[in-house]
């Protein structure tokens, strides 16, 4: 299925190796690892590390080139509403990426296969893949090709308010610090992680947030702030993932 996948995308043959690592979780490499290549990422979070500024880069000049009226404000919400998970798994969704994704036999029993973060990282850990053996314009177009109705209508993406976003301008008006988040707890297996994020302005602990990855903890603390200070984020928002 993954050759099929390759060469439907036009892509060359020698991709194969890199978007194979793109599409193995963590979990996976820990319960299978005699079947690994040793020259070679055990799996995808490096690629997905890599895949992710690549596709900001990408983002980011195609709404720089295209909204030439659009300050610097509506332009990081244009891209953050494009590359937040709901967006990525998106994608992945319509390049059945959760059919190719190979996971431990724990990830897969709590639903692993059709998880938003884990969809979302494999796009990207994909993105990542293509730009490393076939270059940066071949990972480009790639991107351009499958994100163009998203890149059109932003606002029609599927997804949780961005309300870090809306909390940091809100601060910023008001002459505040920028928040800041920190680790308290990350408890429970690799495949059922939860994590626990504080948020401080000014160095005082305002809320706490706890999720399944730590960038929805940061929402959450964000969304729980904001809830104690009465406040909403702007409609259409949805946030980043990066």
């Amino acid at each position: 299925m993954l050759a099929e996948f390759i060469k439907r995308e036009g892509l060359p043959d020698k991709v194969l190796p890199a978007i194979n690592i793109a599409l193995t979780h963590k979990s996976y490499s820990n319960e299978f690892r005699a079947g690994l290549d040793p020259g070679l990422d055990r799996h995808n979070q490096r690629l997905e590390f890599l895949g992710d500024s690549v596709l900001g880069l990408v983002i980011a000049h195609h709404f720089y080139a295209s909204k030439r009226k659009t300050a610097e404000g509506g332009l990081t919400r244009l891209k953050a509403m494009t590359v937040c998970e709901s967006a990525l798994k998106q994608i992945a969704d319509t390049l059945e990426l959760g059919k190719m994704l190979r996971m431990g036999k724990g990830e897969i029993a709590t639903g692993g296969l059709a998880r938003t973060s884990n969809l979302a990282d494999a796009m990207e850990a994909v993105i990542g893949a293509i730009h490393l053996t076939a270059g940066f314009e071949t990972a480009q177009k790639f991107v351009l090709r499958h994100f163009r109705e998203i890149l059109d209508n932003p606002e029609t993406v599927e997804g949780s308010k961005d309300f870090k976003s809306a909390l940091q301008e809100m601060l910023a008006k008001k002459n505040h610090q920028r928040p800041e988040y920190q680790v308290v707890a990350a408890e429970g297996p690799d495949h059922d992680k939860e994590f626990t994020i504080a948020l401080y302005v000014s160095g005082e602990k305002k809320s706490e947030g706890v999720a399944r990855t730590r960038k929805q903890a940061e929402q959450n603390a964000a969304q729980a702030y904001m809830e104690k200070l009465g406040a909403k984020p702007a409609k259409g928002r949805s946030p980043a993932k990066g």
